[in-house]
C-alpha cells in the first residue's frame, strides 16, 4: 500500500530526505527522475556518471512508501554484490533518520544464505539483490514478487554479459503487469535489449547535446516554417485514418520499433517528417565497414567519453603498460560509456592480464574480449 500525499508534502518530504543525504538541492538527475516517477511512469535514464543516481529512486519510494505492509512491494535489483551493500547502507540511512518500521532484504551471496533467509522470513518491504540471488530465492520460494510496485535496475555497461538481460526477464515475469520499471544505465543504446520489459517509458539522458535541446530549437526554428509543418502533419495524420491500410502501416511500425533505438525514434521521426516536408532525397547507404584484421583481436574496455576519454589515451596507455609496437594496436573505438580496441592477438591475453582491474581515469578498468553479437533467428 502507498501513502496518498498531497504535492506540499511531497516536496517537504523530498527536500527533508534529500537534505539527510548530503543535498541542499536536488541534482539535475534527481530534478528529471522525481516528477516523472511520481506520475507513475516508466523510466529509462541515461545516467553517465550523474550525481545522485541512488538517491534519484531511493527518495521518490521512501516517499511514496508507507510502514511496514505484509508483502514485498519494492525490488532493487543491481549487478555487483558490492552495490547491494551500498544502496542497502543508504536506504537504511533514509529509513533509521525517519523512524519507519520499514523492513530490507539484501541478496548478497549463497555463502550468506542463512542471514537472507532470516531476513526474507520477515516479509521484508524492500528486497535488494543480484540477479543471481534473486532467481535462487525464487527457486527457493523463498520470495513472492507479485505485489511488487516499483522495480528498479541499475544496469551493467554491458547489458548482456553473463546474461544479465535474460536474467532480467525471467525476473520481470514473476512480478504483476501493472509496476513501475526504473532503468539506470550507462549505456543508453542498449534500450532496446528492456524494450520487453517496460510500458511507454520515459528516456531520461544527461548528455550535454540533450541539455542544450531546447536552445538549440530555439535558434533553429527560425529557420523551420513552423505552419507549414504542423499543416503537413495533420495531412498525414488525415490520410493514416482515411486512405491507408492499417495492417500495411502495422508492419511498417514494427520494422520501425525493432531497428530503431528507444534514444533515437525521435530524432528519426523528426528526420523523415523533415524529409516528407522538404522533398529531400533518401540518404545514401552508409560506407561498408571494413573486414576486421585478423591477426587482430578486439577487447572491450569499460570507459569512454562520458570520462573524457579520447583514443589517444587508450593508445597511450596500453603502449606505457606493454610495451607495444604501432603496429600492435589497430582501430580504437570509443562510444559513451565503453570502447574497442584491436590489439594483435599475441598481446590480447597480456592486455587483460595487466589492465583488468586498473585505475584509469576514476575507475577501475574492465578489461576483457569483446563479445560477438549473436544474429537473432528471424521469427
Amino acid at each position: 500500500m502507498h501513502q496518498k500525499i498531497n504535492p506540499t508534502q511531497i516536496d517537504d518530504r523530498i527536500l527533508y530526505f534529500l537534505k539527510n543525504a548530503g543535498f541542499n538541492n536536488p541534482t539535475p538527475l534527481q530534478n528529471k527522475v522525481f516528477p516523472v516517477f511520481f506520475q507513475k511512469k516508466d523510466i529509462i535514464a541515461g545516467v553517465n556518471g550523474a550525481r545522485g543516481k541512488r538517491t534519484s529512486y531511493i527518495v521518490p519510494i521512501l516517499v511514496n512508501l508507507s510502514s511496514h505492509q505484509d508483502h514485498t512491494r519494492i525490488i532493487v535489483i543491481v549487478s555487483e554484490p558490492e552495490n547491494v551493500r551500498k544502496t542497502g547502507r543508504e536506504f537504511s540511512r533514509h529509513i533509521s533518520k525517519s523512524s519507519s518500521d520499514l523492513v530490507i532484504a539484501k541478496l548478497i551471496s549463497d555463502s550468506m544464505i542463512k542471514q537472507e533467509l532470516k531476513t526474507l522470513s520477515n516479509t521484508p518491504d524492500i528486497i535488494i539483490g543480484t540477479p543471481s540471488r534473486i532467481i535462487d530465492h525464487i527457486r527457493r520460494e523463498n520470495i513472492d514478487l507479485s505485489h511488487i510496485k516499483t522495480a528498479v535496475v541499475d544496469t551493467p555497461v554491458n547489458l548482456e554479459e553473463d546474461g544479465f538481460d535474460q536474467d532480467l526477464i525471467f525476473i520481470f515475469s514473476k512480478m504483476p503487469e501493472k509496476h513501475q520499471s526504473l532503468f539506470y544505465t550507462d549505456n543508453i543504446e542498449s534500450v532496446s535489449l528492456i524494450e520487453p520489459m517496460v510500458k511507454k517509458p520515459v528516456i531520461i539522458t544527461m548528455d550535454e547535446e540533450h541539455l542544450q535541446e531546447t536552445s538549440e530549437m530555439k535558434k533553429t526554428d527560425e529557420t523551420v516554417d513552423l505552419t507549414a509543418v504542423e499543416q503537413n502533419i495533420q495531412n498525414f495524420i488525415k490520410n493514416i485514418i482515411e486512405e491507408e491500410n492499417p495492417d500495411i502501416l502495422n508492419v511498417y511500425r514494427k520494422l520501425f520499433k525493432k531497428h530503431t533505438p528507444f534514444s533515437k525514434r525521435g530524432y528519426l521521426s523528426a528526420y523523415l517528417l523533415k524529409t516528407a516536408c522538404t522533398g529531400d532525397k533518401a540518404p545514401r547507404r552508409a560506407p561498408q565497414r571494413k573486414e576486421s584484421d585478423p591477426d587482430k583481436a578486439t577487447l572491450f574496455i569499460s570507459v569512454g567519453k562520458n570520462r573524457r576519454v579520447f583514443p589517444k589515451d587508450l593508445a597511450r596507455l596500453f603502449q606505457s603498460k606493454l610495451d607495444l609496437e604501432q603496429s600492435d594496436i589497430g582501430s580504437i573505438k570509443v562510444l559513451d560509456s565503453y570502447s574497442f580496441m584491436d590489439i594483435s592477438k599475441k598481446q590480447a591475453e597480456r592486455a587483460i592480464e595487466l589492465l583488468n582491474g586498473e585505475e584509469f581515469k576514476g575507475r577501475k578498468l574492465t578489461v576483457n574480449h569483446a563479445r560477438k553479437r549473436s544474429t537473432a533467428p528471424s521469427s
